[in-house]
């Protein structure tokens, strides 16, 4: 039972931490990030305006369809969530799933404060 508690835990809290490692690249990747990297690029290899325009439409294609992959294991890293919720909920009673709740979102908020590391 403990085991089970313990590896429920780890995989929620590091399905916490791979929530914001998953909205990054998206956070990253706006559309005056794709021309900043073309401007940067296009000095250093020294490209027209064709290249650069060219450059530009391959990076937002990148972007779409990195966005797109990123949705989809999104979706999936929920559904493990929410299966695993469900199963804990079957074992547990209602006040220890109450306090296993409060121990993951200490545990998650205490990974995301970097004073607490």
């Amino acid at each position: 039972m403990m085991r089970i508690i313990k590896f429920s835990l780890i995989l929620t809290v590091s399905t916490a931490l791979i929530s914001p490692a998953i909205a990054w690249p998206q956070q990253q990747n706006s559309a005056s990030d794709s021309k900043e990297v073309v401007n940067r690029i296009g000095k250093e290899l020294g490209l027209n305006d064709a290249q650069k325009s060219k450059l530009n439409a391959i990076f937002i294609d990148e972007r779409k369809k990195v966005e797109a992959v990123f949705n989809e294991e999104r979706k999936k890293l929920q559904q493990i969530q929410e299966q695993t919720r469900a199963s804990l909920q079957a074992v547990l009673t209602p006040e220890q799933m109450d306090k296993l709740d409060k121990k993951m979102r200490e545990s998650a908020k205490s990974n995301r404060d970097p004073k607490k590391q």
